[in-house]
């Protein structure tokens, strides 16, 4: 019964499948888990910084007390690292939850998501949790296709995703396209720039999009958004 009072575009969502824990796999193949290296994972097989590992003791003095929800002094370092307005960056528990913040800022039932044929699933599901309908871009050779994507364009489209370099493909689209791509754009369409693995790519002629920002310091969050390109990063270092 309560799964009829559920949002009707929920009801046909396929449930994420996790894979199964290392001590699981371990166990069914009869080796050690430290043999095992979940490359699916985003996993660092080479343990975690010091550093890291030195701050998150210290935190543990301040666990009695409510955690600081804006992450003040997180995204003034991060802003100060990054170039960036405080007022720029949006934090979140993992990229996911972000695409989600997008969903809610922008989405509405009925409208159109345009992403890349073989793009991070992550974008469709958001869209259906919104009840909006997603439209994949065809990507020759694996390659995400921009052209295909304003080709796809449709009078309800409010937000494209493109993961640069994709993701799983690990395809990068080099500055002068996207350059072509933004300058025909119509200027009701917000843009995603997902560059979570960017900092993994070694061409040297790709750089971060000159499309996010133009004055960094001095734009209010209202203006940035009014730019129609937001960047997404799983990790800063």
């Amino acid at each position: 019964m309560i799964w009829k009072l559920a949002n009707p575009q929920l009801r046909d969502l396929a449930v994420y499948e996790p894979g199964k824990p290392i001590e699981e796999t371990a166990s069914k193949l009869g080796v050690h888990p430290d043999s095992i290296i979940k490359l699916a994972s985003n996993e660092n097989p080479l343990g975690a910084s010091p550093k890291a590992i030195d701050a998150m003791r210290a935190a543990l003095e301040n666990a009695p007390l409510y955690p600081d929800g804006g992450s003040f002094y997180l995204r003034e370092a991060l802003a100060t690292r990054l170039g960036f307005a405080p007022e720029n960056i949006i934090l979140g528990n993992g990229s996911n939850e972000v695409i989600e913040f997008l969903g809610h800022a922008f989405l509405h039932r009925g409208d159109d998501v345009i992403t890349s044929e073989y793009a991070f699933i992550a974008y469709k599901l958001i869209a259906t949790l919104f009840g909006a309908c997603t439209i994949e871009a065809r990507s020759p050779d694996y390659q995400q296709d921009l052209e295909a994507m304003l080709d796809a364009i449709t009078p309800k489209t409010r937000v494209i995703f493109i993961a640069n370099p994709n993701n799983p493909t690990g395809a990068l689209t080099s500055q002068g396209k996207i350059d072509k791509f933004m300058s025909r754009l119509p200027e009701n369409i917000i843009v995603v720039f997902d560059e979570a693995y960017f900092e993994r790519s070694r061409r040297s002629e790709h750089r971060r999009s000159p499309h996010l920002f133009e004055n960094p310091r001095t734009r209010r969050s209202a203006d940035w958004l009014r730019h129609r390109a937001l960047r997404l990063n799983r990790r800063a270092r």
